[in-house]
């Protein structure tokens, strides 16, 4: 784990460290062991629930189809997992795909076009509710979203020095401000009435803090990151998704359609158990996962940069079944308060709808 004073230069917010090697909560501990039992070599030889076997490479491997955001550094330990055998361990083949919106994503999931998808759990809350033939399964980490704002347009560390001040966005309904809306409202600051909000294409954020259009900003890693690290110091962070009081939260979740719950569970089960894994690893040794992920040349950037991205995240989290379930009934209620949700929406039943416990043998439906 690198010291406090290895911390990226702009990385502001102190994120929660990682537990000490060898520490584990006493559920994850059972989590896990419940995987390597299930995902073992009993996954080769698990019956088939589904009518359609998954199909096959030539050498007995089973293929199935994730889709990621390939250009986002925190996705690397799914990548990694492939470079290095995880999922050949596992029995499984894993094809990527990139996705380019979340609707998009969802439809696919839904339809089967793909199997599994990763994401960021505010896109997913309000489709969701919405209802899509899929399940959550998995929370891969914590911390890749950052609000950044001008210090030469007098915008601080202290997040009432918002007030009165236009922050911009890419989507008005999107992750973006579903999380920093919220984010603001708990530390103090009305996001209807003591800030601004305007949208722009996210690739003309950075340019319309520039021309004073706008004097913060909030979007995802490496985009945050690497704004920052261009703008000489001006650019400083004022919130993550990782600030107070969400300490500790998953921001980003692997979905699985229901066809392929049906189809093949254990495999499902596989592929999670390989992404936590891959996510310990992560976080033990960020600069060995931003090597993976430069090799797969979604991101042209140095690997030292992709290593200090991930460091700020917390890959030691990664919730599955009920505790996935308690992090999605917290967004839902907290959606609730500023009209994302339904006023009506149950956030527990919510959370029991859509989250599948892979680590069960069988679902109670799917």
């Amino acid at each position: 784990m690198p010291h406090p004073s290895d911390r990226a230069p702009f990385d502001d917010i102190a994120e929660p460290p990682p537990p000490r090697a060898g520490a584990r909560r006493g559920r994850r501990g059972l989590v896990l062991g419940a995987l390597a039992t299930l995902a073992g070599g009993t996954v080769l030889a698990a019956r088939r629930s589904g009518p359609r076997p998954l199909p096959r490479t030539a050498d007995g491997l089973r293929i199935v189809k994730l889709s990621l955001p390939v250009n986002a550094p925190c996705v690397a330990p799914l990548i990694l997992a492939e470079q290095i055998g995880l999922y050949r361990d596992r029995g499984l083949k894993v094809e990527f795909t990139n996705w380019s919106d979340t609707p998009t994503l969802l439809e696919a999931v839904a339809t089967g076009k793909v199997d599994l998808g990763a994401g960021m759990i505010m896109q997913f809350m309000r489709p969701l509710e919405q209802g899509f033939d899929l399940k959550l399964v998995a929370g891969t980490h914590g911390g890749c979203m950052r609000m950044v704002g001008s210090r030469r347009a007098g915008v601080s560390d202290d997040v009432a020095s918002l007030r009165g001040r236009t922050i911009g966005i890419a989507d008005a309904t999107g992750f973006a401000y579903n999380t920093f809306a919220l984010l603001l409202k708990e530390n103090g600051v009305d996001p209807l009435r003591d800030v601004a909000w305007r949208v722009y294409p996210a690739p003309l954020l950075e340019a319309a803090l520039m021309k004073g259009e706008i004097q913060a900003y909030a979007d995802s890693d490496p985009l945050m990151y690497l704004a920052q690290m261009r703008s000489g110091g001006d650019l400083v962070e004022i919130l993550s998704n990782l600030s107070a009081p969400w300490q500790g939260r998953v921001c980003c979740v692997v979905a699985a359609s229901n066809t392929l719950l049906r189809r093949d569970r254990p495999a499902v089960l596989a592929l999670v158990d390989a992404m936590v894994q891959a996510a310990e690893i992560c976080a033990a040794d960020p600069m060995r996962v931003a090597r993976a992920f430069a090799r797969y040349g979604a991101v042209k950037a140095p690997v030292g940069e992709i290593a200090a991205v991930l460091r700020m995240q917390t890959h030691h989290m990664h919730p599955l079944g009920h505790d996935l379930a308690a992090e999605v009934a917290f967004y839902a209620a907290q959606l609730k308060t500023i009209g994302v949700m339904s006023r009506d929406l149950d956030p527990r039943a919510f959370a029991r709808d859509i989250v599948d416990d892979v680590t069960r043998r069988e679902a109670a439906h799917v």
